[in-house]
């Protein structure tokens, strides 16, 4: 979208832009006109008081010619604050080509309203319908996993894999939820080793199965921030950790208010790193 000129001078340059055709004009007749009478011999004295008197009705038209384009300049800036607002208000129009031109801006606005409602349903139908298939399906995950309790090398890795299945269910619901207009975001201090140690109890069982150590320091740091979610980060970071990790184990570290998670695992190529977050 072209941006319009913020201030006086800015408006005063597009304004001589506007007219410049027809400046160049005016000042091409009457060069030619003095050139004629050069020309021709004759006395330049009534071309010259002639040309002041024109010089200066020009230049009252040029005043009020300025301040239309001004006043047309200032009220389509209240149109586009209007409808960044959501709310369109089409001054009442001076002449055919301000009608010709509300006319097409009303059919756009209301074509644009129409597009934007049936994305806001479309989008409302999708998230209620998944946010109801991430609860149906806890059901089959929770008797699955009640299901497997025999310590047998099978039913590990069956568990294993159904905490993953849980995780991304979690994970479809937390996306649902982020853009949702109920978000639930909740910003308080937060102890920082209590939401590390959480998450490292939720995954213990996955390093045991894959024989992975563990290294963490417990640290005293507080911070400000959702618990809900700042897990939820922490678990998909340690998540990508425990999957590309076959050997070794997953260091966490928390110093100065950054946390870091290093693996031993494949690690990323470096082209695919910009591309992380």
């Amino acid at each position: 979208m072209m941006s319009m000129p913020g201030n006086k001078t800015n408006i005063i340059k597009e304004y001589i832009k506007y007219k410049a055709g027809a400046i160049s004009a005016l000042i091409t007749c009457n060069l030619v006109m003095l050139s004629v009478f050069i020309l021709y011999d004759l006395d330049v004295t009534p071309f010259l008081y002639a040309l002041l008197v024109n010089t200066i009705i020009i230049i009252v038209f040029i005043l009020i010619s300025f301040v239309k384009f001004y006043n047309c300049h200032k009220a389509r800036k209240r149109i586009l604050d209007s409808v960044l607002n959501e709310g369109l208000e089409l001054p009442e129009a001076e002449n055919l080509s301000d009608e010709d031109y509300y006319e097409i801006i009303s059919v756009l606005n209301n074509r644009c309203n129409e597009l934007s409602n049936r994305l806001n349903s479309d989008i409302q139908d999708s998230n209620d319908y998944y946010t109801i298939w991430v609860h149906q399906i806890k059901t089959p995950i929770s008797v699955l996993s009640m299901l497997l309790k025999d310590d047998t090398a099978k039913d590990r890795h069956c568990r294993d894999e159904l905490f993953k299945i849980e995780q991304y269910v979690d994970m479809v619901l937390n996306y649902l939820r982020l853009g949702s207009e109920t978000n639930d975001l909740v910003l308080k201090e937060q102890d920082l080793d209590k939401l590390i140690k959480g998450s490292i109890r939720k995954y213990a069982a996955l390093f045991i199965n894959r024989k992975l150590s563990i290294s963490y320091e417990p640290v005293d740091i507080k911070l400000v921030t959702d618990e809900k979610w700042f897990s939820f980060i922490l678990e998909q970071l340690l998540s990508n950790a425990v999957k590309y990790t076959m050997t070794g184990g997953i260091t966490i570290k928390a110093v100065s208010g950054e946390v870091s998670i290093t693996d031993t695992g494949i690690g990323i190529a470096s082209e695919e790193v910009p591309r992380v977050f």
